[in-house]
This record gives C-alpha cells, structure tokens and sequence, in this order.
C-alpha cells in the first residue's frame, strides 16, 4: 500500500509556520543534511527552523540557537525546540537528550488553528534557557528528581523497574524488606508480612531464597545529579550523619551485607517540594568476607572480632565499602497512597485501616468491591454460599473464567490479583448464618457491614445478631428495585435494626419508588426459578452511591440512620410500563425525571 501524502491542511500549516518564524525570529528552514549534523533525528520531524539568540553557552561561548522542530502531527502538537551548541544533560535542569528544552508541561494548552501561540512557546523557551543557565533553576533538580535520576544510569535491558509498597508517610532510615524474582524483578515493602502477602497475591511463594532485608535510607533534600553516589561508601558516610550513632549507621548498611544476593539493591527515600518520591540503588558487586566467600554476613555488631567467619572489622568495612559500585534503578510505586490518588487523597489514612464485611457477591456486593478499593479500604470479610454462573457475568464483577466458582472465594482471587494490598481476612462459601467462622469474622473483625443479599431471611439473621448484641458495629443494607429503576442504600446506625421498618414481616416493600401493574420477574428454566432482568449499567450509578455513603459513614461516623436512593430516570420507568409511586413521593418526596438521589433520612 502506498503511504498517503500529507494532507493539503498539514502542510499549509508548515507553509503558515516558516513564513511566520521567518517574519517574527529571521528563522532559517533546515535542511535534512543539517538536521543530522546537528544530532537531532529527521525522522520525527516534518520540518525544522534555526534561531540565533543572544544567550552565551557557557562552555563555549557561542551563541546558542534554537531549534524549532513541528512534528507531523503539527499544528495539533506542540514543536519541540532543541538548543545548539547542546547544553549537557544532567549539569543543567529541564534538559533532555539531543540538547531538547522541557518548556511546557501537561497543563498549558493551546489552540491549534492559531498558530502565533507558538511565539509564547518560543518566548518561554528563551526565558527558560537564560534562568537554566544562570543556575536560577536549580532547584528544579529536586522537584524533577525522576526525570534525571533515570538519564543518571543505563538500565540492562532485561532489568524490570523495581516495585515499593513502603509508605512514605515513614520519614526514617529503616530497615525494609526485599524480594528478588526472576520474572517480577525486585519488590520492596516495609515488613516482612506485607512483603509476604503482595507476593502470595501475584502468584509467588515466600521463601528464604526469595526475600531478604535491606534499608531504606531517608534524604531530607534531593540530591542533585552531580551528588549522586557511586559506591557504598558514600551512602554509609550519609547514614553516618543522619543516625544518632556510630553503630547504627553501620547496622543500617549490614542490612544489604546480610543480603544472600549476588547484587543486593536497597531504596532511597526524597523529600522533594512536590512530595515524596522513592528511588533504588543497586551494589555492581557482591562484599565478601576473606576466605569467607559466598556465606551470608551476620550484622556486625561488635567491634574487633573480624577474625571471626561472620564478622568483619569497623575499619575494614568502610574500605569494603569505598570499593563497591552501585548505581541508580527505576523504581515504579505501587504503595496504596500512590495508586489511589498519587499521595492526594485525605480519605486513605481512615479508609485503609476500616474492615468491611460484605454479606453478597452478587450484582451489588460483587461491584462494590473495586470502588471501595479505589476509596482506600483494603480489608475485607467476604461472604456468599452461591457459585457464578455464566447468567449472571452481564452484571457481576467476575468474567467467565470463573464460572461455577464460589462467589466469594473468586472475589477474593480476583481483587487480590488486581490489587496485590488487599488483605481479605475469610471469604465463606456457604450461607453465612450458618457458617460459624463467617459469623465469628463479621462480628469480631469488621468496622462496618454491607448487606447486599437482598434476602429478608439474612437481614432478619443480622438483625438477630444486633439485638444479641454479637454484631456491635453499623450496617448498610443495600437492595434494588425491579428492572434496577431504583437502588437503595440504608445506613443503619450500630444497636438498632431501623432499617426493618421499611418492610412487613415477610420482607415485602411496604413503599417502593416505582410501580409496576404488571408480573416484573421472570422465570427460568428450572421449577421454580426466577430472576429479575436488567443490566450492569442501571445499577452501576446504585454502585456509586452505595461506596461513596460507605466511605462518608467510615471517615465521619454517623450519628443517626441514613437512607439515600438511586433514582432511575423517567425515560427508563416508561420504556418498562412502570411510572413513579405517588404513596413514595408523598412520603419521601417528589421524583420528577429521576436520575438523581434522594437522601431520605
């Protein structure tokens, strides 16, 4: 197939471009031989222009220029503007490869059919070069810190980025631990239990072999890329000043001497103006004790002793050290705080110490799950005596890979896959009532309860714990109504069953938000088989309301009850023959159009 000639618009827009730099800088169009000598790839880009500014380089003297260079996706992305002679990467900040300016970020926009807004680039672009350069931007090595700690090093390309759960609220040089997986690469978390459980989640076994300790040392200001350490013994000269004592410093570094790897990595901790960032070093060799070579270092904690097979001497240390390379990795976050919000979200800190129970996987229960994860809750009781069956995949959170599952068991395998943090503390595959491990789960370890069964039986056996007295902590109760036009979410408050008010004694709805003249389930194939049609997207604004009520009651507590509503919209109601049930408005009040939520009580 022939490869299509730019469209006529694109390449007016380069026309429109030369002319206007021409006229506005004197630019000089490039040719491709030019693009080249210069460094810079021809390849990426339909067309490039030089202009000459009065900004001395500093190394040479010479006048820099800059160089427009528009995409081919031009005018609708940004040119890239390069500097010549190149200014050095690393030695100067916002410079990247090829001498290329970082001018603007995500956040500046532009409008693509006016094309004099590349002025204001090419204006910030020279503003940035003379602060760059007269050392006015410093500073910004620290709020970058990523962006050159990766050009600081060469990763071998078979080396995946290292992975952290640590939490960065923990400002300390510590102790963590560490696992080293051929497949996974290198995972770092800050005890030795959650260790251990993200790599049972992602499919891997604990072992002596896999996971060791190690440190992490704590920076209270970035480094700048010229202070970046090369050996151990810079960073044993850092832990130096930062702990109290002699002994500590070294027990810090004995941490990766302890380590059965060949290359023990460990991770660094920054405090940057835009928040914490964690980075990774790894050492280019192994220490090893004289004679002593392979065998594991026990922490050296006394001095003098170094004839002894694990120790070594506090003086011959700190040579071992000054001889060991090390050299920076890429280490990605994986810690709750950063995947939930990049270290923004003011709810974690309740959210993630709140255990939900949740009675129900089914079309509401199961669908909760992955909201409340996002909300920062990560421990869970999970209940359900049913197994998925393929019917049921068009509203349920689960796929058909787990068809003929429990419900709660596959939950539980799923999320834990997805969000290795997650703890699910039991998930009963039997009717809970009658499982006295489920039962002993919700009443002793849950800070909160979801009741998404439906099943006037299970409420009432909830009810039943409430007034024993076993079940102290509040429930939510959550149902819909026929065809999903309406979700209901009951917050009722610990010691009292409220909530019961709304039905007879048999569990009927004594006033529903839409009414239907006409039989609303249908039944299956089976004696005495029945079920309620409607799909995932009616419920899925129920799902919404339901998770956001739940994390309101978690981080601000309730004083009363609490009764909020989903109301479908009209447009559904009338498409099913249903319409609005006057005796629910006259009570809770009026419905209209719906699409909204009622907050009752």
């Amino acid at each position: 197939m022939e490869k299509a000639p730019m469209p006529n618009c694109r390449s007016a827009s380069i026309e429109v471009l030369g002319e206007f730099l021409s006229d506005r800088y004197s630019a000089k169009r490039l040719s491709e031989s030019e693009v080249q000598n210069l460094g810079i790839s021809s390849s990426l880009y339909t067309a490039n222009w030089r202009i000459q500014t009065d900004i001395r380089h500093p190394d040479s003297s010479k006048a820099i220029q800059l160089i427009v260079a528009a995409r081919s996706t031009f005018p609708f992305s940004v040119p890239h503007i390069f500097t010549h002679p190149k200014l050095e990467v690393l030695k100067y900040p916002h410079i990247e490869e090829q001498g290329r300016l970082c001018v603007w970020g995500e956040e500046v926009t532009f409008d693509p059919q006016d094309i004099t807004y590349v002025e204001h680039l090419i204006n910030h672009s020279h503003s940035l070069l003379e602060q760059t350069i007269s050392g006015e931007l410093d500073e910004d090595f620290s709020a970058g810190m990523l962006s050159y700690w990766g050009r600081s090093f060469t990763s071998p390309l078979k080396e995946k980025k290292a992975t952290s759960i640590c939490k960065v609220k923990n400002v300390t040089s510590r102790q963590i631990h560490v696992a080293y997986d051929s497949s996974k690469g290198v995972i770092f978390a800050d005890t030795e239990d959650e260790l251990k459980g993200w790599l049972t989640n992602i499919g891997l076994k604990p072992s002596r072999k896999l996971c060791s300790t190690t440190f992490l040392i704590n920076l209270h200001e970035a480094w700048k890329p010229s202070e970046y350490p090369k050996t151990l013994g810079e960073i044993l000269s850092i832990l130096k000043t930062q702990c109290a004592d002699y002994t500590e410093a070294i027990t810090a570094i004995s941490y990766i001497l302890s380590s059965n790897r060949l290359n023990p990595a460990f991770l660094v901790q920054t405090n940057t103006p835009n928040g914490a960032i964690i980075t990774a070093m790894r050492c280019l060799s192994g220490i090893n004790t004289r004679g002593n070579a392979g065998q594991r270092y026990l922490p050296p904690v006394k001095a003098g002793n170094g004839f002894r097979d694990d120790r070594i001497h506090f003086r011959n240390l700190e040579a071992r050290c000054a001889q060991v390379g090390i050299r920076g990795m890429e280490v990605e976050r994986r810690d709750p705080s950063w995947v939930l919000g990049r270290d923004s979200n003011p709810s974690i800190r309740t959210t993630s110490g709140t255990t939900i129970g949740i009675i129900g996987l089914g079309s509401i229960g199961s669908s909760l799950l992955p909201l409340l994860i996002k909300a920062g809750f990560s421990k869970f009781v999970l209940c359900d005596g049913e197994s998925l069956e393929a019917a049921n995949v068009g509203r349920h959170l689960l796929g058909m890979n787990y068809v003929g599952t429990n419900k709660a068991e596959a939950c539980k395998n799923h999320i834990q896959r997805n969000y290795p943090w997650v703890d699910v503390l039991y998930a009963g595959s039997r009717e809970w009532f009658v499982d006295d491990k489920a039962v002993e789960a919700l009443t002793t370890k849950c800070d909160l309860v979801i009741s998404a069964t439906a099943e006037w039986a299970s409420d009432k056996a909830i009810h039943g714990m409430i007034e024993d007295s076993s079940l102290l902590c509040s429930v939510v109760f959550c149902f819909t109504e026929p065809h999903a036009v309406a979700t209901h979410c009951y917050v009722n408050k610990a010691g009292g069953f409220s909530y019961g008010s709304l039905f007879d004694n048999t569990g009927r709805l004594l006033e529903s938000c839409a009414k239907f003249e006409h039989r609303t389930i249908k039944e299956t194939h089976f004696c005495g088989g029945v079920f309620q049609p409607y799909g995932g997207v009616e419920l899925s604004f129920g799902h919404s309301m339901i998770v956001e009520t739940v994390t309101e009651l978690a981080c601000e507590g309730i004083q009363d009850d609490s009764y909020r509503v989903w109301i479908g919209s009209k447009k559904l109601l009338q498409s099913l023959d249903g319409e609005w049930n006057q005796g629910w408005e006259q009570k809770y009040g009026e419905i209209g159009d719906g699409s909204k939520i009622l907050k009752v009580v």
